[in-house]
């Protein structure tokens, strides 16, 4: 006899329940119901979720850009800094480069001190991968002798992020043009071709 017949024949010694009763039926495994709400919730939670996590991993990836473009600007400042005139390649301001997997870096080859020092990160695939282009420029004002760095992201999506002019011409030694962004005197976006400034 199970517990619960032990118990019903203590209090009610002339009730005894078959046995048939007393077993209860589990089941095993889900209901098709259950499943199709579960796939459904799945669904939309991927919807809603995967754009964003796209959007995620091109900015992680845009990080090696604005990295790069911070190492070079500072090495433009300190290059102008000993020499009076900025570098015209990447080989000149020693930043390790070649090893980019999402962009090709170089630095402007027309720079000069009335230029300003212009770098440039082209995307490899912006559209596959979710990245931009990147450019930075330093200028340098010897009235105040104060330097001005800027970097700049495009935000065109018509031409899947890239800068219309910007590109490599010599990645041996990283040189190419650089457009979107001056230097001078001082440096800053130009927002006409489609970037802006980062904060």
């Amino acid at each position: 006899m199970n517990l619960l017949n032990q118990n019903l024949s203590s209090r009610y010694p002339s009730i005894t329940l078959p046995r048939a009763l007393l077993q209860t039926n589990k089941q095993q495994g889900f209901t098709l119901i259950e499943l199709l709400v579960v796939i459904i919730i799945v669904g939309i939670l991927g919807t809603i979720a995967l754009p964003q996590m796209m959007k995620m991993i091109g900015q992680s990836r845009e990080a090696e850009a604005t990295n790069l473009m911070g190492a070079m600007n500072r090495s433009q400042q300190g290059y102008f800094y000993e020499k009076s005139e900025f570098a015209t390649s990447a080989v000149q301001l020693e930043v390790p480069i070649g090893n980019e997997q999402n962009y090709v870096v170089f630095v402007n080859q027309g720079n000069s001190s009335t230029v300003g020092g212009l770098q440039g990160a082209k995307g490899i695939d912006n559209q596959n991968k979710g990245t931009r282009d990147y450019v930075a420029g330093v200028g340098y004002d010897p009235t105040d002798r104060t330097y001005s760095m800027v970097i700049c992201r495009s935000i065109d999506k018509n031409t899947n992020y890239s800068i219309v002019g910007l590109g490599a011409t010599d990645t041996t030694i990283g040189t190419g043009t650089v457009t979107a962004v001056t230097g001078g005197t001082q440096a800053q976006c130009d927002g006409s071709a489609g970037v802006q400034k980062l904060e």
